[in-house]
């Protein structure tokens, strides 16, 4: 089941959907919850079709936490897992790849908390967002640079809670009931982290410099 699964997510080139046959291949317009019934039944072709479409929402949400890309995709991989085996309990109240988003978060808080990184180091991954275009010049990319760090040292101070409500929303641009869904928490507990999130971030980033007053 893991080789798999690990096959599946390594995978970087993904041709497009296979057309279906007579073996019950996966059609190109399948929607999520036709391959979930089918991975249900215990259909695996279906259910790599899903991980195929959501691996890399899951590998982003997990490297923003955890800030390496083997462990990264360790934790995606653990996911996929645990999505696997939960899939009999899925029923569809909320979108499969809200479900498996909200499976990540508690496996990257529980990642956290047993190697208890309560800090994070630099990430590259918000280095290259926030990267110089080509054409600045280079007193322009060290200040970019800088501010990527101060962002990535900021995120990593804030409360787990807080981090998740706003690396879903300015990362991964879920919608605020998205974000409910993925938390397990109402829609005011959302807009309340968030604001604090924002909040902390600002006071954070004012005090190295990077924000006026």
């Amino acid at each position: 089941m893991s080789v798999a699964l690990e096959s599946v997510l390594r995978y970087e080139e993904v041709s497009g959907p296979e057309e279906a046959d007579a073996t019950g291949g996966v059609r190109p317009s399948e929607g999520d919850s036709g391959l979930v019934s089918r991975a249900q039944s215990g259909d695996f072709r279906a259910f790599e079709e899903l991980v195929r479409r959501y691996r890399n929402d899951v590998y982003a949400l997990a490297y923003h936490f955890v800030r390496n890309r083997e462990e990264a995709w360790d934790v995606s991989q653990e996911v996929f897992i645990k999505a696997h085996r939960s899939l009999g309990r899925f029923r569809g109240d909320s979108s499969f790849k809200t479900w498996v988003l909200r499976i990540t978060a508690n496996q990257c808080k529980d990642f956290l908390k047993k190697r208890r990184l309560d800090t994070v180091s630099y990430n590259d991954a918000l280095e290259a967002e926030h990267a110089a275009s080509p054409i600045l010049g280079p007193e322009h990319a060290v200040e970019a640079k800088e501010l990527g760090e101060a962002i990535t040292t900021a995120l990593g101070q804030l409360p787990f809670k807080h981090r998740t409500a706003f690396v879903l929303r300015e990362f991964e641009g879920l919608t605020y009931d998205e974000m409910a869904r993925v938390m397990g928490c109402n829609l005011g507990t959302v807009m309340s982290r968030l604001h604090h999130a924002r909040k902390k971030l600002q006071h954070s980033l004012q005090r190295m410099g990077f924000a006026g007053g």
